[in-house]
């Protein structure tokens, strides 16, 4: 006998980032079993990303988007019964539910969705993707910890009173366990280009051919500090420029565009979306892309960069350094211009060597999706 059809149901207000990524690689998986309908923000579909990631889905039919919020973090309460109202009217009934990004939701979501859950015919399985949750934690790591306990408990609440069937969080890539309470998906790897071919990608991208690149990339906002990655390479005496690409925030423009006639020679700025394709040229094209981030979890910019064959360093989360120093792809270090500058000379000038093969496999949007959605390998 076979299973019969259901639909999925993605609530994923927030188009910027990867989110759409994301959401790609779940409605792959989800459209084997059925229709896939995306609940996002209005005029989701006019963004840059989704035509990158989510056009194909929709002009295959995999994929149905309504655009039905008006923020991109809409009040938890709102996507309860948005949800509810999509699930009262799918043509084929809604077997999951899933939030894509259910961090916030998940402090209230267990009772305002109680109510309007129960008053459904069919009643979903609801999936919650927790992305700041984190796996792994030492027994001093106290901030870690006044971080995950709540969550957990949150998730107890929820699972009693049977609004939440399945959580998931973001593991680093070299974690293979399968977690308890909260179930551990390893970021994916995503490239189309690899360091092998850096001069192609330096002349496509105009480049220079002949100098030490060091890149950041992606959406960026302060979080990702451009300056300190600056400072690095000076106090290094790195001779190397900073390759800045992708979305700019405000303050990261203006930084740039305030920066001294010295500094703004040393700093190749592109400001504008990246295209899949884009992202991964300019990954290739680089020596080193340094993550001196403070949010302890893994980085989709780091798996571009292990997929691609570009070391990574990274500081401000012991998620990423458990990465690095398990696949070899890279080294850790402290959260200063010194100690970024001096791992990034090591890697640029040794003694570093950037393995053939990451330890541990490419992690594919395939086991991505299958592992948020709870659905067998293939």
């Amino acid at each position: 006998m076979t299973n019969p059809r259901t639909t999925t149901l993605l609530v994923e207000p927030d188009p910027t980032g990867h989110h759409f990524q994301a959401v790609s690689a779940v409605t792959r998986v989800a459209s084997e079993s059925g229709p896939v309908i995306l609940l996002t923000l209005r005029g989701a579909s006019a963004e840059p990303s989704f035509e990158v990631y989510l056009s194909d889905d929709v002009r295959s039919g995999r994929l149905v988007v309504q655009e039905v919020f008006e923020g991109k973090v809409p009040p938890t309460a709102e996507m309860a019964r948005v949800a509810a109202e999509w699930c009262a009217r799918a043509d084929v009934p809604v077997g999951t539910v899933m939030l894509m990004d259910g961090d916030q939701a998940l402090k209230r979501w267990w009772y305002v969705a109680r109510p309007l859950l129960r008053g459904l015919a069919h009643r979903p399985r609801v999936i919650f993707m927790l992305t700041r949750y984190p796996a792994r934690l030492a027994l001093t790591d106290l901030t870690g910890w006044r971080l995950r306990a709540p969550k957990a408990a949150l998730v107890v609440a929820a699972r009693l009173t049977g609004t939440l069937h399945r959580a998931v969080g973001f593991s680093g890539r070299e974690d293979t366990a399968a977690g308890w309470l909260v179930k551990r998906v390893r970021d994916p790897h995503y490239s189309s280009a690899h360091s092998r071919d850096r001069a192609t990608w330096r002349a496509e991208l105009d480049l220079p051919a002949d100098r030490h690149l060091v890149g950041v990339f992606g959406a960026l906002s302060e979080r990702k500090n451009a300056p300190l990655i600056l400072d690095a390479i000076k106090t290094a005496g790195l001779d190397a420029d900073l390759v800045l690409a992708g979305g700019f925030e405000p303050e990261v423009r203006a930084w740039v565009d305030g920066l001294d006639d010295a500094d703004r020679a040393r700093v190749i700025a592109r400001d504008g979306f990246l295209s899949n394709e884009e992202l991964d040229r300019f990954v290739a094209a680089v020596d080193v892309v340094p993550l001196a981030l403070t949010n302890n979890g893994p980085s989709g910019i780091m798996g571009n960069a292990e997929a691609a064959g570009v070391p990574v360093v990274t500081t401000g989360s012991t998620v990423r350094a458990r990465e690095v120093r398990a696949t070899g792809a890279g080294l850790a270090c402290d959260f200063t211009a010194q100690s970024i500058g001096a791992a990034m000379r090591r890697v640029l000038h040794g003694p570093f060597t950037m393995p053939i093969a990451i330890a541990g496999g490419v992690v594919t949007g395939d086991e991505f999706g299958r592992v948020l959605l709870g659905v067998a390998p293939r």
